[in-house]
């Protein structure tokens, strides 16, 4: 249905009910506020119960319940070292949050440095833009996810056009405990939203040096000619000044004759290749679920996890993407497994 339409078709219900025109004027405008964002018309919470085919009474509960019974916490490896904390949210307020997703969040314009949770782009896009740079500069934001709180979601909903209870339901619904959690489907695209100013600032000072700057979620890469590590305070400081904070340890550079890496992927000699560690330990993977069965390889190594695989299957797709004849030879082998279930 047509913008123009939609508020017809709206005014007529109101007039219908009785509503003065007064009342009538302000509903139309705030729908044409959000219509014309092509954003969905929601006037309250019940209506967004309605729309989300939700019994109002049960969205209720869901949502008065949230931070003691929304989340189960879990933790996962990081590629670093130590391990990464996730909230992960129940099944009915995951599907909530995607529903946010689709058709709220992701009406929202993004950077175009933005390469992660964007649709058409991925880790593949943000390394090819820095193929062939004379240094790559690596930084990495510190707690990124939780450094983004409940006030900053809010007003993302609110400077939109959404009313200010409306804001403050779907800020409660995509948060958790007052931050943005790690787990969540709409999370990751609020972190993009978010970093709109910064990315322009970051991408504004790449142009100065002639470099090339991108994101994808909290790795961020400058590459160019060897002078653009000058820029490296300035960034930093613009980082800082956005609301985060930059972590030391994997701050680093590298030019052509050392290894250069984006978002896990080795660029150098002009093509895009995954870690030869990682395509080793993969192999490894295989060869001893074929030599020992699936069951006692995980036995063996203690990696118990649920489903392990879909997990190797995805680590085949991920090599795929980046190294399509060697992704199509691992999916063979992952085939020709006696897999138990």
């Amino acid at each position: 249905m047509d913008k123009e339409r939609y508020l017809s078709k709206l005014q007529m219900a109101l007039r219908d009910t009785g509503k003065s025109e007064r009342y009538i004027s302000v509903c139309l405008s705030y729908a044409s506020t959000l219509l014309s964002e092509e954003l969905p018309v929601i006037f309250d919470v019940r209506h967004l119960a309605l729309l989300l085919g939700i019994d109002p009474f049960e969205f209720g509960e869901l949502f008065y319940s949230i931070d003691d019974f929304g989340y189960h916490e879990m933790e996962i490896p990081k590629k670093s070292g130590g391990m990464r904390k996730l909230s992960v949210p129940s099944v009915d307020l995951k599907y909530i949050q995607r529903w946010i997703l689709d058709n709220i969040l992701s009406k929202v314009h993004v950077s175009e440095y933005a390469n992660g949770f964007v649709p058409d782009r991925s880790i593949v896009t943000n390394a090819v833009a820095h193929i062939g740079a004379d240094c790559v500069i690596n930084l990495d934001i510190k707690d990124f996810f939780p450094s983004i709180s409940y006030e900053q979601v809010f007003y993302i909903f609110k400077y939109y056009g959404y009313t200010k209870e409306l804001s403050y339901i779907l800020a409660k619904l995509c948060t958790h405990n007052g931050f943005l959690p790690q787990g969540s489907p709409a999370s990751p695209y609020i972190t993009n939203i978010l970093c709109l100013k910064m990315d322009k600032r970051l991408g504004g000072l790449a142009k100065k040096y002639g470099a090339v700057y991108t994101r994808y979620a909290d790795d961020i890469t400058f590459s160019g000619k060897k002078g653009i590590l000058s820029l490296l305070p300035v960034a930093k400081k613009i980082i800082q000044e956005e609301g985060f904070s930059v972590n030391a340890k994997k701050t680093r550079s590298a030019l052509k004759h050392q290894r250069q890496e984006v978002t896990g992927l080795i660029i150098n000699d002009g093509t895009l290749k995954i870690p030869k560690e990682y395509k080793r330990k993969f192999r490894q993977e295989i060869y001893y679920c074929k030599k020992y069965g699936v069951y006692d390889h995980q036995e063996k190594t203690g990696e118990n996890y649920a489903f392990y695989r879909e997990h190797l299957y995805g680590k085949a797709y991920f090599i795929h993407m980046v190294e399509p004849e060697l992704g199509k030879k691992l999916l063979a082998e992952l085939d020709d497994i006696e897999w138990e279930y």
